[in-house]
């Protein structure tokens, strides 16, 4: 499986130039997962294999980018909130910042997932939208078609 995007992309697209982030938090597996769980089983095998291999670079760019990162950042947020190191898992307890308690972190995960599920609306609209455009594209692929999640429970 190939990357849509670098774990440096992700960090400047997710995290921003401003904010620091530890570089080995977003590693090339965690935007894999991403993709994986997240991208391909709504895009199909067929388009995502296109995204692969480099066709749709603008669509990509404009829709399929700004979701993974996102969704990236949605599944290394507990790495950041927390380490696993020799003295078992710690959190940062550093002079100048306090760290979150679980009730916040799960509130930024959500709002972090519901923007990216929004990014990746977008993006399946602009291909039902042309699907001419994209011959790849097959609906009946897309697993939002074939089951909904409610407050957490797939339906």
């Amino acid at each position: 499986m190939e990357l849509l995007m670098t774990p440096a992309e992700v960090v400047e697209a997710a995290f921003g130039g401003g904010d620091v982030i530890d570089a080995a938090i977003v590693t090339e597996s965690a935007v894999l997962a991403a993709q994986r769980r997240y991208l391909r089983p709504v895009f199909g095998v067929s388009f995502y294999g296109a995204l692969e291999q480099g066709r749709y670079g603008a669509f990509l760019a404009e829709y399929v980018r700004p979701a993974l990162a996102l969704f990236v950042k949605y599944l290394v947020l507990p790495d950041a909130a927390v380490r696993l190191g020799r003295l078992g898992i710690v959190r940062f307890g550093g002079e100048y910042f306090e760290p979150t308690d679980g009730a916040a972190l799960k509130l930024l995960r959500e709002r972090i997932r519901a923007e990216a599920e929004t990014s990746l609306t977008a993006a399946v609209e602009r291909l039902e939208a042309a699907p001419a455009e994209f011959p790849e594209y097959d609906p009946r692929e897309n697993i939002k078609r074939r089951l909904s999640v409610a407050g957490g429970v797939v339906l």
